[in-house]
């Protein structure tokens, strides 16, 4: 370490800036004696080089004595450096009672930029010592981004792989593109090496891609290479992350959604559900097919594509794909769906049947009256429909208030709850927000139950506040303006 401060190199060079001894490397080459100078490299701070004109570099000769030193420079071919862009400075005494010499030199920034070594000799009546200076290097760097899904939404269906070579050492640097180790000879732009100050040179390419490449994820390499440098990079659609990360690549996902009871109550049909999830656009809609069969026979079933909808707190869309049976058939038999989309590697088959692993159980339903502490606040009041006991796990509730539907969005209904599992039974709930006006004038409130282990497949019951104690009633009760029936 130097010991000297900014100060006395800024005296020695009559620079307006001081130099560091701090920033870049050098390499001494002591002559003959092993008494001759030492030398340090000297440069300005690297956020005070300018990026266009001369650079100027300096070189300290320490612990000298006082007799005459003499500087001289050579460029990278070991030529001698014309004099006029050289300064040298007299020797100065400190209180150590050493001395210190200096030089300085001007060079073009393109050279410096270049990273072209400048070598500093100094010499005197007990030796001589050399030393070498160019621009501090950074570690090259390569990196290469892949599209988003997104970025194919255009007409040609095309996107860019984008390569970047940054801190090249050397101007001639060459950018290569291969697909699936095969070199490319056309679909690619490269902007030749920029010089970007000390940050040495940058290079950028782009590549054109198809969706049906990116999509069968082809494997595209960018190679960068200079005679300092060689590397390869390689990226698909596997390999990175989108969604903005950006462009995880989220898999296509197929699954298959049984009917609900209330539909088959309601319809006394089934609806096969086959949804086909995380795909990347609206436009891939006509890219998509999807059979329903009976596997019995191998019967094809008349297979409904619905709307295109948005996945919740997603850029990716899903659409259902369905299909129309009796509820005969679904009792006894097992339906697969057959997905084919350019995003699978190959087609997927999902199998669906309804499950048959336990003896059906029916609930029991109960009704709870507002607590008397919600109701003394005179705002709204909350009755609960429990549903207790009950195999399989699909069942619906629904409310009437004075006989007459209430709609979905006046209540809660959870989802089936596991409480045993030898015998495997479940529960829910269902709660219901009422005026408390409503309830302390009388109005009664009904829960209706479906589950296919009831005798007439629904129960119900009612409560009011004159009552106090709810009615049950085993009803077959359509609760739809239309029951259709399956031929």
């Amino acid at each position: 370490m130097l010991a000297l401060g900014a100060s006395t190199y800024a005296t020695h060079l009559g620079a307006k800036s001081p130099l560091s001894p701090m920033e870049g490397f050098g390499i001494a080459e002591r002559g003959a004696t092993q008494s001759g100078p030492s030398l340090f490299p000297l440069i300005l701070p690297s956020e005070k080089i300018p990026r266009n004109g001369p650079v100027t570099v300096g070189c300290l000769a320490k612990d000298v004595p006082p007799a005459l030193v003499r500087f001289t420079w050579e460029d990278h071919n070991n030529g001698s450096i014309n004099s006029s862009s050289i300064k040298q400075y007299p020797t100065v005494g400190n209180s150590a009672g050493t001395f210190t010499a200096s030089s300085q030199m001007t060079v073009s920034a393109e050279d410096w930029e270049n990273f072209q070594p400048f070598y500093c000799k100094a010499e005197n009546v007990n030796g001589s010592a050399r030393i070498v200076r160019r621009a501090a290097q950074t570690e090259p760097k390569l990196i290469i981004r892949g599209p988003r899904q997104q970025d194919f939404k255009n007409p040609n269906k095309n996107a860019n792989i984008v390569c970047v070579g940054s801190h090249m050492h050397d101007a001639s640097t060459t950018v290569q593109w291969l697909k699936d180790g095969n070199i490319l000879d056309s679909g690619f732009t490269t902007t030749g090496s920029a010089a970007a100050g000390c940050g040495g040179y940058s290079v950028v390419s782009e590549l054109a891609v198809s969706k049906a490449d990116w999509s069968a994820d082809k494997k595209f390499s960018c190679r960068v290479h200079n005679k300092m440098f060689s590397r390869t990079e390689n990226i698909s659609s596997s390999m990175i992350c989108d969604s903005d990360c950006p462009g995880d690549i989220v898999e296509v996902h197929v699954e298959t959604i049984p009917p609900s009871f209330v539909d088959i109550y309601l319809t006394k049909s089934a609806n096969l559900t086959c949804r086909i999830s995380n795909l990347p656009e609206e436009e891939d809609l006509k890219e998509l097919h999807v059979t329903w069969t009976r596997v019995s026979d191998k019967k094809e079933l008349d297979t409904v594509i619905g709307q295109v909808k948005r996945q919740e707190n997603s850029e990716m869309f899903f659409v259902d794909a369905t299909a129309t049976i009796c509820k005969e058939e679904w009792d006894k038999d097992a339906f697969e769906c057959k997905v084919t989309h350019h995003l699978l590697p190959a087609a997927e088959i999902k199998t669906l049947r309804k499950l048959h692993g336990g003896t059906p159980h029916a609930p029991a339903v109960y009704v709870l009256p507002p607590p008397s502490e919600q109701l003394a606040l005179q705002e709204t009041a909350t009755i609960t429909c429990l549903v207790k006991g009950f195999y399989p796990n699909d069942f619906f509730v629904k409310w009437m208030r004075n006989d007459e539907p209430v709609g979905p969005s006046e209540y809660f209904t959870s989802q089936p709850i596991q409480e045993s599992k030898t015998p495997e039974r479940y529960f829910a709930y269902s709660t219901l927000n009422v005026k408390e006006q409503d309830w302390s004038y009388g109005a009664t409130y009904t829960c209706v139950v479906g589950h296919e282990a009831f005798p007439l497949q629904m129960s119900q019951k009612t409560l009011d506040k004159n009552t106090g104690k709810p009615t049950l009633v085993n009803v077959s009760l359509v609760l739809s303006d239309i029951a259709s029936s399956c031929h």
